[in-house]
């Protein structure tokens, strides 16, 4: 693939930020990736509790949504207007769900997403996305059980996956979830979304 031909995508951390094990995995990523956090400096955590009093005081999923729409509005820098894929990790996955019902964004928002263990998207689950998304819940959370969740979702016309097996944090390599060998197999999905003619990966939930 052409350098110019590659996918841009706007990535939205969880409340670790960008640290240097998220920038490991953006490296298998086939494509233009643009980072985002929920913190204006390029701070980074290496744990989850410092990470989420920092999130909280940057404002937290309100705040973040809205950084991530600035970012949909700016476009992929050097690149194309808009970002062709847009994946989320925990806060950023929220984050993002709630840009992707934003009709006022409807002309920036990409092509299609993904979006993992967003776990407050229970709280905005009536949303309607506004274009393609692919939801991927860990099984176990602490706070609330996602298989109802997800078929709420499904029920709605969204896409969406309970890994089985799986923590909260499992693409994280600093958090108690990771999972090695399912960020391998995520990786191939996130390959295939990447792709112009991308088609959904997902099994049973």
């Amino acid at each position: 693939m052409r350098e110019n031909d590659r996918p841009t995508v706007l990535l939205a951390t969880d409340v670790f930020g960008v640290t240097a094990e998220l920038r490991a995995l953006v490296r298998q990523l086939s494509a233009h990736v643009v980072c985002i956090s929920p913190y204006r400096d390029a701070v980074a955590y290496a744990r989850e509790q410092e990470g989420y009093a920092a999130f909280l005081k940057a404002g937290g999923v309100e705040a973040y949504a809205r950084r991530a729409a600035e970012s949909l509005r700016s476009g992929a820098p050097g690149h194309k207007k808009s970002y062709d894929v847009a994946i989320g990790f925990s806060a950023g996955a929220t984050a993002l769900w709630l840009c992707l019902a934003e009709a006022a964004l409807d002309a920036h928002l990409p092509c299609r997403a993904a979006l993992y263990y967003g776990s407050r998207i229970r709280d905005h689950a009536s949303l309607k996305p506004r274009r393609p998304v692919q939801l991927i819940f860990a099984e176990r959370e602490a706070s609330f059980d996602p298989v109802p969740l997800a078929a709420q979702l499904r029920a709605q016309g969204v896409e969406a996956a309970v890994l089985p097996g799986t923590g909260h944090g499992f693409m994280n390599p600093l958090s108690p979830g990771f999972d090695p060998q399912v960020v391998a197999d995520e990786l191939l999905r996130l390959g295939a979304l990447l792709q112009p003619e991308q088609h959904s990966t997902f099994g049973p939930a």
